[in-house]
């Protein structure tokens, strides 16, 4: 009888088919998994230490200071991105307006997304929380000046 590792381990070599890491009618399924496995098997082994977890996710939050999500009720959504698209994109190192516009620059990133009404902004920096909370305050104030130039 082969005896598995671990209880993980006895559910990824089961050929239960609904399983994890089986495809239907019990085969097995190796190439492309999402990693889920992996991840399951080092957590299993990883030291179980509870006072560990909150400190590296200080230390995570630290490393990119967020704004967290800011709303703005704006009379014209579509008018502000536009604006701030054409005063920031020249500078960004990284352009994506799948979901709105997100713009990567060296030390700092922006993100604002539009609704009917609103707009949704989210800024983080890398480690500088004075740089996050300037072009926080920099981009609500450009946010601002367009909406009010804006007629409702």
């Amino acid at each position: 009888m082969n005896a598995s590792r671990s209880p993980i381990d006895a559910v990824y070599n089961s050929m239960d088919p609904f399983a994890p890491g089986n495809m239907v009618l019990g085969q097995k399924f190796t190439e492309g998994n999402s990693g889920l496995m992996a991840w399951l098997r080092t957590y299993e082994r990883a030291p179980s230490s509870t006072s560990t977890q909150p400190r590296l996710l200080v230390e995570r939050i630290g490393l990119f200071p967020s704004s967290g999500d800011i709303r703005r009720m704006v009379g014209n959504p579509v008018a502000v991105l536009e604006h701030l698209r054409t005063l920031y994109a020249s500078e960004a190192l990284d352009m994506d307006d799948s979901d709105g516009l997100s713009l990567t620059f060296a030390e700092w990133r922006f993100k604002i997304c539009p609704s009917e009404s609103e707009i949704l902004l989210k800024v983080e920096s890398r480690g500088d929380v004075a740089l996050m909370q300037k072009k926080t305050a920099e981009l609500l104030d450009r946010i601002e000046d367009k909406n009010s130039s804006e007629c409702w």
